[in-house]
C-alpha cells in the first residue's frame, strides 16, 4: 500500500507538467509567429526595389561620404555640423568596414532596422489586445507610406523607430512585472535611440502620459521617473552641444493645421485606449492597475 500511495505521488504532477509545458510552447509558437510574419512582409517591402535606379538624395549622400571617412574624420565634422548624427555615422562607418559595398550597404541597416521594428508592433498588440490585434497591427505597420520611405533610406530614423517600439515592449513589460533588469533594459534602449536621434526623447513623455492615463502602481510610475532621469542625464552632454546646431534646421516648419488635426486625433484615440482596461484571453495584461496579468 505504502508503495502503490507513493507510485500515485511521483504520477499525480506529471499532467500538470505536461500541461504546462504545451501551454509554454503554445505561446512561444504564438510569439514566433506574430513576430516573424510583419517582420518578413517589411522586409521584403524593403528589398523591393532597394536601388532606386542607383540614386541617393542629399542627406543620403551625406550619410555615404561620412561613413567612409575614419572615426577622428567624423568627429572632427560632428564639431561643426550634424553632431545628433555623429552616432549613427559612427555605427554606418563600422558596418562598411566589415561589409563595404554602395548603396545596399547604406540601406539595408534601416531594412533590418524597420522589420524589427514590425515585429515588435506585432508583440505589442498581441501582449496588450490579443492575437489577431497583433498581427493586423504588424502587417498595417509596413504599408504606412512614411514607414515605407524611411525602410529605404540610409538615415537614423529606422533604427530609431526599432529602438523606441522594443522600448515600449519593455516598458509593458516592465508594468506587468516589476524588475530592476527589466528597468534598465528599457532605460538603456530608450537611451540608445536618444543618442541616435535626439528627438527620441519625447517617446518618454509619450510612455509617461500613457503610465498615468493608465492609472499604474505607484511604484512602477517611481522606477519610471528613475528610470526616465537616468536617461536624460545621459542625453544631456548631446544636448548641449548639440544646440549649437540648431540652425541647420530653422528650415524645418510648423505642422499645418491638417497635420496637427491627424496628430490630436492620435493622440485622442491612443488616451482613449490606454484608459480602457484589457480583458483578453492568453497573451496581455487584463489590466494595468493592478499590473496582473
Amino acid at each position: 500500500m505504502e508503495f502503490e500511495i507513493s507510485t500515485i505521488r511521483d504520477q499525480a504532477p506529471q499532467p500538470a507538467k505536461a500541461a504546462l509545458f504545451s501551454s509554454g510552447r503554445t505561446r512561444f509558437r504564438t510569439k514566433a509567429f506574430v513576430a516573424i510574419v510583419p517582420m518578413t512582409v517589411t522586409f521584403t517591402f524593403g528589398l523591393w526595389g532597394i536601388r532606386r535606379q542607383n540614386s541617393m538624395w542629399g542627406d543620403e549622400s551625406v550619410t555615404y561620404q561620412l561613413a567612409h571617412r575614419d572615426l577622428t574624420q567624423i568627429w572632427r565634422t560632428a564639431q561643426h555640423v550634424d553632431l545628433v548624427h555623429a552616432f549613427y555615422y559612427a555605427i554606418m562607418h563600422e558596418i562598411y568596414g566589415l561589409v563595404g559595398g554602395g548603396l545596399l550597404t547604406l540601406r539595408l541597416p534601416s531594412v533590418l532596422a524597420m522589420s524589427a521594428a514590425a515585429a515588435g508592433v506585432g508583440l505589442l498588440g498581441l501582449r496588450l489586445a490579443g492575437i489577431r490585434a497583433g498581427l493586423l497591427a504588424g502587417l498595417v505597420f509596413p504599408l504606412v507610406p512614411q514607414i515605407q520611405q524611411y525602410t529605404q533610406e540610409g538615415r537614423s530614423y529606422a533604427m530609431v523607430c526599432a529602438l523606441v517600439t522594443w522600448a515600449t515592449y519593455a516598458l509593458v513589460a516592465c508594468v506587468v512585472r516589476h524588475t530592476r533588469w527589466r528597468w534598465t533594459a528599457y532605460g538603456s534602449t530608450m537611451l540608445l535611440a536618444c543618442l541616435l536621434h535626439e528627438f527620441a526623447v519625447f517617446a518618454l513623455a509619450a510612455h509617461g502620459i500613457t503610465l498615468l492615463v493608465s492609472g499604474v502602481p505607484r511604484p512602477a510610475l517611481r522606477a519610471w521617473s528613475v528610470t526616465v532621469a537616468c536617461i536624460v542625464v545621459g542625453l544631456l552632454p548631446l544636448a548641449i552641444r548639440s544646440s549649437g546646431e540648431s540652425g541647420q534646421v530653422s528650415w524645418i516648419a510648423w505642422p499645418d493645421p491638417v497635420q496637427f488635426l491627424g496628430f490630436l486625433a492620435m493622440v485622442t484615440v491612443g488616451m482613449r485606449c490606454a484608459r480602457r482596461p484589457m480583458n483578453v484571453r492568453g497573451e496581455g495584461p487584463r489590466s494595468f492597475r493592478t499590473g496582473t496579468q
